[in-house]
């Protein structure tokens, strides 16, 4: 069976791929689209599939060429966290993909893909923030204007929901963005206690415009975030079954602070 048929097999897709399984470098996985963004979007569904479906918390770091001469052999690289008995074990893991029919830059290497967010934003996003990854857009725009859009994130035993809208209040929320943000986010927590009122508050955060609250209801820990960017608002809520794994909580936080680095006010330059 081919890495392909596997992967039709137990997910369900068909992926536009040949060769080996990618785990050396004399055995990659062929990508046989020529389209750079579909080929990149294809390394990372073979990499969620591969460390995610065994539970593993992942997250690409990097990638290099192989070294293999007179080929176009690509290293994808990734950090993967996962429980061995009563260890949590960290490492570097490769996988390994011929690039040689794919039309690519100067540089040889793909792009990291991005997900295009439509208004309010006009943003692009990754499809991956710290250890949680892409899992869909939802545009509220046609039936509830100011609303905007939904982007969904997952990890093993966790969800991300980020929320881009400005309710139709894009000059104020310009104009007051701290004052404008401070109600938004009164109203944000107000909305998670009134829906989790066994949830306790575990602590609270504010940095460069961000505010968050994390909450702890038994084995599940949440976090509620809000923060104006330009002329709108961010908000996002995070939910981990397991609070117990410290290294779930750990990548969790990490995430967090990935998304704040991406939303603080230094990054707020209109383009």
């Amino acid at each position: 069976m081919t890495l392909r048929e596997m992967l039709h097999k137990d997910f369900g897709i068909d992926l536009p791929i040949a060769g080996g399984w990618g785990q050396s470098a004399d055995d990659p996985i062929v990508l046989t689209s020529q389209d750079p963004d579909e080929a990149a979007l294809v390394q990372l569904e073979i990499a969620r599939r591969i460390y995610g479906a065994q539970g593993w918390y992942w997250r690409q770091i990097e990638r290099t060429s192989a070294g293999v001469i007179e080929t176009d052999v690509e290293k994808f690289s990734s950090e993967v966290k996962y429980v061995e008995g009563d260890q949590i074990v960290t490492e570097k893991r490769n996988l390994y993909f011929d690039l040689s029919s794919v039309i690519v830059a100067d540089e040889a290497h793909l792009e990291n893909p991005s997900v295009p967010v439509g208004p309010p934003a006009e943003l692009n996003f990754p499809r991956q923030i710290g250890w949680f990854h892409f899992d869909g857009l939802t545009n509220n725009e046609p039936e509830h204007p100011g609303l905007g859009v939904s982007i969904a994130y997952s990890a093993p035993k966790a969800k991300m929901m980020i929320y881009a809208y400005d309710k139709g209040l894009s000059d104020q929320i310009s104009d007051r963005p701290d004052e404008s943000a401070s109600v938004e986010y009164a109203q944000a927590i107000a909305d998670f206690r009134s829906m989790n009122p066994e949830a306790r508050p575990a602590r609270e955060h504010e940095q460069g415009g961000v505010r968050l609250t994390i909450f702890e209801s038994g084995q599940i820990l949440s976090v509620v975030l809000v923060s104006p960017f330009r002329d709108f608002f961010f908000k996002l809520r995070l939910t981990l079954d397991d609070r117990t794994e410290q290294f779930m909580v750990d990548c969790a936080m990490h995430t967090l602070s990935n998304f704040v680095s991406m939303v603080g006010t230094s990054n707020q330059t209109k383009h």
